[in-house]
């Protein structure tokens, strides 16, 4: 069992919040993760860009940020284990197929993987690529 939040920053995205928790749960199946958490907010390009400032010194907008959770970072007792938040500029998102595979790379990103090196990058992609071939064999994702 797994527990995603998805809050949406903006105008209400119902829809999206469900498909994409939809999406998260059935990736970490998939990765045969168990008893995580990850917070995800969709959010407008302009908190994107500030957000992307703060923390990675760009001042400009980006579609995805993740942010694994701290070591030894104290959180009230729970049987989840925190793996950290994904943040999605929700606005230059328009196609789900691009926000789903968005998704899978913030996953990804607080498991571990980066794209710091091309060795990384390539296994990165890989996983990705995995992932959603096997997310579009299990189901139609056009469904979820």
């Amino acid at each position: 069992m797994n527990k995603i939040s998805v809050i949406s920053l903006g105008k209400n995205k119902k829809e999206i919040e469900e498909k994409l928790k939809i999406l998260i749960l059935k990736t970490l199946k998939i990765l045969k993760k168990d008893n995580v958490l990850i917070d995800i907010y969709l959010i407008s390009g302009i908190r994107m860009k500030f957000l992307n400032k703060k923390f990675r010194g760009k001042d400009k907008t980006t579609t995805i940020l993740s942010f694994v959770e701290p070591r030894n970072f104290i959180l009230p007792p729970s049987k989840f284990r925190k793996l950290g938040e994904i943040y999605l500029n929700i606005a230059n998102i328009k196609h789900q197929e691009l926000r789903d595979k968005l998704a899978v790379h913030g996953v990804l990103h607080l498991l571990g993987y980066n794209h710091n090196r091309k060795s990384d990058r390539i296994k990165m992609e890989k996983k990705e690529k995995w992932i959603i071939g096997k997310l579009d064999s299990c189901n139609n994702r056009k469904s979820y």
